[in-house]
Order: C-alpha cells, then sequence, then structure tokens
C-alpha cells in the first residue's frame, strides 16, 4: 500500500514538471504524496522497531521470572514455608485459633498435629519465652519453675536476656534472641524477625503451650500461638509500682489464655489491685533447692577458705552502676571482719571492686547459700524470696529505677515482718552492716523466716502450666 502510494506520487510530481504543459497544481499534489509516503514509512519503521524492543523485554523479563520461580523452587521449603505463615498472620492480624487453622498450619511445616507426636505418658513440653528485664529475675523464674516440676515437664527457653549462656551453662536447654535495642532495628523489623523465630522454634520443638514470663506480651506471641492453636500463659510477677500501665492486664484475655502470678511477700491475692485478682495465684517462686548443700562444701565450690566468714555482695538490676557495690563493700570491710564477696554480673561489664573476692557468676547462686553470713542485694523478686527460701539473713537496698517492680514495698515489708533488713540509701549500710555482724542478730532474723515458713510455689506453677494445655485441648477450638 505505502509502496503504490509512493510511486502514484512520484508519476503526478514528474508530469508536473515536465509536462507539455507543467501544472503547479500537480507539482502541490506531488510533493505532498511523497511527504504523506515517506511519513508513512517512518510510522511503519518506529511501530516496528517499538515492537521489535518490547519483545525482546518481554522475553527477558519472562526468562528472569523463569530464573526467579526455579530458584525459589530450589531454596529451602523451611524458609519458603515461613515467610507464608508470617504473610498469614500478618493478614489475619490475631485471627483465633481453630482447628483447620491448626491442621493447616501443620501442613504447611508437613508435620502432624503435637498431640499425635507426644506419647501418652510424655511429659508436657513447654516454650518459655522471657523479655530482658534489668536482671536474671525472668529467666531464672522459667528456670526455678523446670528445676522444681523436674519430670513431669519438658521446657526450653527462648529468652532476650543476655545472661542466656550463663544459665545454659548450668544445663537448661536455652536459646537466645537479640532484643529490638540489641539488634539496633525498628519494631516493625524486629517484630517480624521475632515472629519468624517464634515460628521456628514452635516447629521445631513442638511445644504444647508457651508460657511468657515479662511485663508486656509481645504481639508475635499471642499472634503464632493463635496459629498454631497453643495454649499462652502469662507467668506475671506482681507488685507493679503505681503508674505503671494496666490497659494489658485490663484485657489480658485478648492476648493470652491464662495468667499466673507468682506470689510475693509484699502482696498477696486479696490485696492486690482488683484487676490483678482474676488470675491463678501461686506461692513466690524461686530456685532455692528443697535441701541447701553445706557450708564447708558451698565454700569449696566456691574456692573460699573455710575459716574466713563472707558476706554476698550482689547490687544490679537498677543498682547495679558500681556506686552502690562499692560503698556495699566498703561497709561490710570497715565495720566487720566479714570477707566480702562480689560475684560477677553477666548483665553487667564493671571493672574490678577494691576490697572484695571477686568469683564469676554462679548459676543457681541461691544452691551456695549457706556459704554466707548475711546477703547486701537489691529487692528484687529473686533476691528476697531465695533468702526467705533458705533462711539467710538479707540487707535489701531497693532500686528505685526499675519500671514496674516496687522494689521499696517489697523490702519494707520485710523489713516490718523482721525478715530482713530494709536500707533507704548507701549512706546508712554502715550501721546496718554493723548490725548484721552479730550472730544474735542473724539468728533472730533467720528464726523469724523459719517461722514464717513460705513455701516455694514453682512446682505449683508447673502444674498450673501443665493444666492450661490440658484445659485447651478439652475446651471449644474456636475459643482458646
Amino acid at each position: 500500500m505505502t509502496a503504490a502510494l509512493v510511486v502514484v506520487s512520484a508519476a503526478v510530481l514528474t508530469l508536473g514538471l515536465v509536462g507539455v504543459r507543467p501544472s503547479p497544481w500537480l507539482v502541490f499534489a506531488g510533493v505532498l504524496g511523497v511527504l504523506v509516503s515517506v511519513s508513512v514509512l517512518v510510522a511503519g519503521a518506529v511501530s516496528w522497531l517499538s515492537a521489535r524492543t518490547e519483545a525482546r523485554l518481554r522475553q527477558r523479563i519472562d526468562r528472569l521470572e523463569a530464573t526467579v520461580q526455579d530458584t525459589r523452587s530450589k531454596a529451602s521449603r523451611h524458609e519458603w514455608v515461613q515467610e507464608q505463615a508470617l504473610e498469614r498472620i500478618e493478614r489475619t492480624s490475631r485471627e483465633a485459633a481453630t482447628g483447620a487453622s491448626q491442621t493447616a498450619w501443620a501442613t504447611w511445616r508437613g508435620l502432624a498435629p503435637v498431640d499425635a507426636v507426644l506419647a501418652a505418658d510424655a511429659a508436657p513440653r513447654v516454650l518459655f519465652v522471657t523479655s530482658n528485664g534489668g536482671g536474671m529475675g525472668h529467666i531464672a523464674r522459667c528456670a526455678a519453675v523446670l528445676r522444681h516440676a523436674g519430670s513431669t515437664l519438658d521446657g526450653r527457653i527462648l529468652t532476650l536476656s543476655t545472661a542466656a549462656s550463663t544459665v545454659a551453662a548450668a544445663g537448661y536447654d536455652v536459646a537466645y534472641f537479640p532484643s529490638q535495642t540489641a539488634a539496633g532495628i525498628g519494631q516493625d523489623q524486629w517484630r517480624r524477625r521475632f515472629t519468624r523465630r517464634l515460628l521456628d522454634e514452635v516447629a521445631a520443638y513442638r511445644p504444647t503451650s508457651i508460657v511468657f514470663d515479662g511485663t508486656w506480651v509481645y504481639p508475635s506471641l499471642t499472634d503464632v500461638a493463635d496459629l498454631a492453636g497453643l495454649p499462652l500463659v502469662w507467668l506475671r510477677r506482681g507488685l507493679w509500682r503505681e503508674g505503671t500501665d494496666l490497659t494489658q492486664v485490663r484485657s489480658w484475655r485478648d492476648h493470652v489464655t491464662s495468667v499466673i502470678v507468682p506470689g510475693d511477700i509484699a502482696e498477696t491475692q486479696g490485696t492486690a489491685p482488683e484487676v490483678f485478682r482474676d488470675a491463678t495465684w501461686i506461692d513466690p517462686v524461686s530456685l532455692a533447692p528443697a535441701a541447701l548443700m553445706s557450708r564447708d562444701k558451698a565454700l569449696a565450690s566456691l574456692g573460699l577458705d573455710p575459716e574466713q566468714r563472707y558476706a554476698l555482695v550482689q547490687l544490679s538490676g537498677g543498682n547495679g552502676d558500681g556506686s552502690a557495690t562499692a560503698a556495699a563493700v566498703d561497709a561490710v570491710r570497715s565495720r566487720t571482719n566479714v570477707v566480702p564477696v562480689v560475684m560477677r554480673s553477666p548483665l553487667l561489664a564493671g571493672g574490678a571492686v577494691r576490697g572484695a573476692v571477686e568469683l564469676d557468676g554462679r548459676f543457681p547462686l541461691v544452691d551456695l547459700a549457706a556459704a554466707w553470713e548475711f546477703t547486701v542485694t537489691g529487692a528484687g523478686y529473686n533476691s528476697v524470696h531465695e533468702n526467705l527460701h533458705t533462711g539467710v539473713p538479707g540487707i535489701y537496698l531497693p532500686s528505685t529505677s526499675t519500671i514496674t517492680d516496687d522494689q521499696v514495698r517489697r523490702a519494707e515489708r520485710v523489713d516490718e515482718l523482721g525478715l530482713g533488713v530494709c536500707v533507704d540509701g548507701t549512706e546508712h549500710l554502715g550501721d546496718v552492716v554493723s548490725r548484721l555482724d552479730s550472730s544474735a542478730v542473724r539468728e533472730q532474723i533467720s528464726g523469724r523466716i523459719k517461722e514464717y515458713s513460705s513455701v516455694n510455689g514453682a512446682a505449683k506453677a508447673g502444674g498450673a502450666i501443665s493444666s492450661s494445655h490440658t484445659d485447651l485441648s478439652g475446651s471449644d477450638p474456636s475459643h482458646p
């Protein structure tokens, strides 16, 4: 068509120029025809080149997509399924776990349901998850439950605490996952990584329940527990400071299956805020063993001379900047013939402490309680209740920098009951240390502790955790 137009235009142009009677109109028509022909030719060439370029680009895209699909097909099935599981969690956002969702999740993993894996007489498998906190309270409490539950529970601990290696060295199954601060990443990115790790843990360990010990239940825990159809138990220490945000506590049913509250010397179910009362309360929990080793054996384990007397100085979890420790060591050295012993904390990177015997941190340190004439510690949950469970007199210097733990109220209550001595500031440490240098005073405190007869609730905590799995298994699956 284009070629014919070119021929006709050329003929008209020739006649207009060399005809018998040259005509300007024929010349104009011929020129116009040639221009139109050239335009059509150029447009056709451009269209052809564009189509060819697009076809080549499409071929490249097709090859790239084929390469991506091939790479995905060769990639780890674990990673591919993990991403799909994570996308499902984010898409459903706290959709209630049902029997169908549990089956689907297990199908993704290529695994049978948990109940089908466990033998009829097997101990429940519990995945303990802890926040990092300012001390070792969370991870130590989980270890205490496992220790006293014995063969009735099979547990693994996933913790954000940097003390993970210390607890693992004591024979516990512990894994470390960096907190958002330690990882140095944004909240959304950390949550995605934490969710993936929880999915890995649930898939590999196959727990019958998840137990969280911390002050704020992470959304990833709720999401994964719902998706996997597992009960999520909140092991929540009480005695929270006034002004602490209780929003999540008031709506705990939206986040967890049940709440277990370890008792506190300064708080009971009857005296706790009303929002805390609707939970399972147990006796105070600690790592204290049922029977202590002898003083000689404890000192031999520490490599200390049995001819000397010793006091434990351990100020961390809010009192660990070094100044309080130095003041306590100086008070013990200057006011008594007792040798202060400082354990290097796995959570603090401090320098040497002058005037004290320094030893590497032990876990559980409470096993060596018979080595001490008395202790100088913070008024954290573990420090206080370990002394109450072992009968060791304690001097308590409460921290006021903790976010939720009301150490002042705990230390004052211990002092009020004559179970220890509360010190308000390091300037008064010398006088109190002098008092406890008296064997009569120490024996009086130990006697009152024995009369108080604080029961260790760690075994009961294990029973409550086991029953949470039983309760969920026998309930309507649409209402975990």
